[in-house]
């Protein structure tokens, strides 16, 4: 399979796929501008990727790119990094100049896993990320949780809090926007985040319902970027 070979040729070439030992397959990266930074972490599959300044982790999935390299896109297909065979590695960014520039490895890094959360944690979570939405412009928003089928003590609620996090930040960011605010304070009254079998972004009436897989942490929620798309395309 190409994506097979893809995963090989980033595990077994090149200054970053070459690296030997655990330790040295997790890494921090930093442009030379020191503009933009992100941790890289290929010690399992999904690779993961967390930016400076964001608590989101990206699962990224691996294509093959022009001249022996491999490209690592987020859910929503946008391209965030390339990785070549020699080891160059190349971010993508809007906020770069010309869009992209190389990065360099330059610090060691922990291991990239969400945060443990109880039920408890969760709902507390929801709770005070309704009020604060409510206070950023959406005077009536409510945050729900919808997930019958994980026991109270499941390990799975890490993952539900993660996915209330990563829709939080999306939807208080998106409040920033004047024309946004005006759309959401109109037509959203409540977020559910679903437990489900699916990964998907859809409105109800005046809910909008973020459907995650709670077993797969990372890979079962949408990224911000997706969520902020699918939202917009929504309302």
């Amino acid at each position: 399979m190409i994506v097979g070979a893809a995963l090989t040729l980033i595990i077994s070439h090149g200054d970053l796929a070459a690296e030997n030992g655990p330790q040295l397959r997790i890494g921090h990266y930093s442009t030379g501008t020191g503009l933009m930074g992100f941790v890289i972490d290929r010690m399992g599959t999904p690779i993961k990727l967390r930016f400076d300044g964001s608590d989101e982790i990206l699962a990224v999935t691996a294509e093959p790119a022009p001249y022996n390299s491999i490209t690592l896109k987020r859910d929503d297909g946008v391209s965030v990094l390339r990785i070549y065979e020699t080891g160059r590695i190349l971010v993508f960014s809007d906020k770069l100049s010309g869009g992209s520039a190389d990065a360099y490895r330059d610090q060691e890094a922990e291991p990239l896993v969400v945060k443990k959360a109880t039920k408890e944690q969760a709902e507390t979570e929801a709770e005070s990320l309704g009020r604060k939405l409510r206070g950023a412009g959406a005077p009536a928003l409510t945050i729900s949780l919808d997930a019958p089928r994980l026991s109270d003590d499941s390990a799975a609620w890490s993952a539900m809090a993660d996915a209330i996090a990563v829709t939080g930040s999306t939807l208080e960011q998106m409040l920033t926007s004047p024309i946004a605010r005006e759309i959401i304070a109109a037509k959203l009254r409540r977020v559910v985040i679903r437990d489900a079998d699916q990964v998907d972004v859809k409105l109800a009436d005046d809910a909008l319902i973020v459907e995650v897989k709670a077993k797969e942490a990372v890979t079962g929620r949408p990224s911000s970027a997706r969520l902020k798309s699918a939202i917009g395309d929504l309302l």
